[in-house]
């Protein structure tokens, strides 16, 4: 990921120089390298400095998940604040490259076993969350350039992999790194050797390649790597797309949801190519995207917070196994009239907001669509009418008068329904509290069942309908399930998956009304 702004801190008398409350200035490394000092900006709540032995053990993660890459060169702090502000619990440190002479350091320069990041891991861990380490990256050297030997550089991923105690790891292979096939190789054959080697002591390591995508797929190079890896006696778990910087790879008309959508999906038949003996839900299962959110390296591209809503609502669809994004960090509004930079994505949002919507993709199992049978675990199904609620009015008629009962179980399935599902998002971050199904055969109306994601202003919605009936949603944005802070409807759709963006906020012209997404 080339906005990796490494920073390798700047030694002088054997203490380290750390940056204030602005981004650092970058100085020179001998090898003309632009490298910089440490990031010191989260450093709110102080942990235990010094160095640890090892991590505390971890759980694992769950089927499907969002796991951001956290900058090492930034605070450990951040991992608790992003945790607790919107409940992300899984984590890419980024990056662990060579310190010199073949020697794993978190940044190349800060020890893997270090105090504040192993107390860190640990409390996340305590936390029920847990962290991939991610080796490699755009800048800095990747140890399978570093170590010139399998032995060593399988010596050196199973010194990170214990001190962490990590059952995942992730390797980012791009630009020069992954055209370097003998590096390829070597490192291939080191992972399978460990991977046999733990096997055998009843311990599972999972492997991810993170590589460099345009909406057509994986590059030959890409290609490469993988089939060496398989060749090699590899078991790669997951291949993680970086879908950002596409340059002349990407239509200037195409939208970068719409251009990390089409990579994914050519990324699957790839895989097929690979693997053609899993199944094609094992094969989305292989796959992880992660965009760079805001402001790309690339200017004119620009991943917005309506992409990721499209790509976490497609990632849910298909079953994809992990989300990711550059950078944890990144994720705030600029303040100071910056445009972006390595501290902000460049877009209007609220602190952490990809994250919240990301986010919505962990959970324990991923149907295409909620299943009818359960009811939502955030908010129950409702099941009564509006009172004055008509069957033909327009998305533009005065709101209706808010429902006051409810139910625990969604609408019953009849022989003659379709089970119809999407996704609401209220754009003001205020939370869906309720989905009113308004049907063009008033007898048909009712509320759908929904479930709340991240922070609440998305949620799915489903229902059963009559297969010829069309429909337009009431969307509730803040207040309570009994009483609506803001109406918002829909335009009349038919069809068995509809999404939608309500426009809830003051003085926005299109107040009370929601799009097609």
């Amino acid at each position: 990921m080339k906005r990796q702004t490494y920073a390798l801190a700047v030694l002088l008398f054997g203490a380290t120089l750390v940056s204030g409350c602005s981004s650092p200035p970058p100085v020179e490394a001998t090898d003309g390298r632009n490298i910089y000092p440490k990031d010191s900006r989260l450093d709110d709540t102080l942990v235990n400095v010094g160095e640890f032995s090892k991590a505390a053990e971890g759980s694992g993660f769950p089927e499907h998940y969002l796991a951001p890459y956290l900058e090492v060169y930034k605070s450990p702090s951040a991992m608790a604040a992003m945790r607790k502000a919107v409940g992300v619990k899984y984590f890419h440190l980024a990056f662990v490259i060579d310190g010199g002479h073949c020697n794993a350091k978190f940044n190349a320069d800060t020890s893997i076993s270090d105090g504040e990041w192993m107390s860190a891991i640990s409390a996340n861990r305590s936390a029920g969350g847990d962290v991939i380490a991610s080796f490699g990256g755009y800048s800095g050297t990747e140890l399978g350039l570093a170590c010139k030997s399998v032995g060593e550089l399988k010596s050196q991923y199973k010194s990170v992999i214990d001190t962490l105690h990590l059952s995942r790891i992730d390797f980012d292979i791009e630009d020069a790194t992954l055209r370097n096939t003998v590096a390829n190789d070597r490192r291939n054959k080191a992972l399978a050797q460990l991977q046999k080697e733990y096997q055998s002591k009843g311990k599972k390591l999972d492997v991810s390649y993170t590589l460099p995508v345009s909406p057509s797929g994986l590059n030959g190079d890409g290609l490469k790597l993988l089939q060496n890896a398989k060749s090699s006696g590899l078991d790669v778990n997951l291949v993680n797309i970086m879908t950002m910087d596409y340059g002349q790879g990407k239509p200037m008309d195409m939208d970068m949801g719409t251009a990390a959508i089409k990579a994914a999906t050519a990324l699957h038949g790839q895989l097929h190519s690979i693997w053609g003996g899993k199944s094609d839900a094992e094969l989305w299962s292989m796959e992880g995207n992660t965009p760079m959110i805001g402001i790309n390296d690339n200017r004119s591209e620009i991943f917005s917070l309506s992409n990721a809503r499209a790509l976490t609502e497609f990632a849910r669809s298909k079953g994809i196994r992990q989300l990711a994004y550059w950078s944890a960090g990144r994720d705030q509004e600029c303040k100071g009239g910056l445009k972006d930079s390595s501290d902000c994505s460049g877009v209007k949002q609220s602190m952490w907001q990809f994250a919240s919507i990301a986010n919505g993709v962990t959970k324990t199992s991923a149907p295409a669509s909620p299943a009818p049978s359960k009811s939502p675990t955030s908010d129950p199904t409702h099941s009564s009418k509006p009172p004055n609620s008509s069957p033909n009015s327009s998305p533009n008629s005065s709101p209706s008068s808010r429902p006051t009962s409810r139910q625990s179980a969604p609408a019953t399935h009849r022989p003659t329904s379709f089970h119809t599902t999407g996704q609401v998002h209220c754009e003001s971050g205020r939370s869906v509290v309720g989905i009113w199904v308004e049907t063009q055969k008033s007898g048909d109306s009712r509320f759908a069942a929904w479930k709340v994601l991240g922070d609440g202003s998305t949620a799915d919605w489903w229902t059963d309908l009559p297969s010829d009936e069309r429909y337009s949603l009431h969307v509730g944005c803040g207040g309570t399930p009994e009483k609506w802070a803001g109406e918002n409807r829909t335009g009349i759709y038919s069809g068995p998956h509809n999404s939608f963006d309500c426009y809830d906020m003051s003085g926005d012209p299109r107040r009370g009304t929601c799009t097609h997404r």
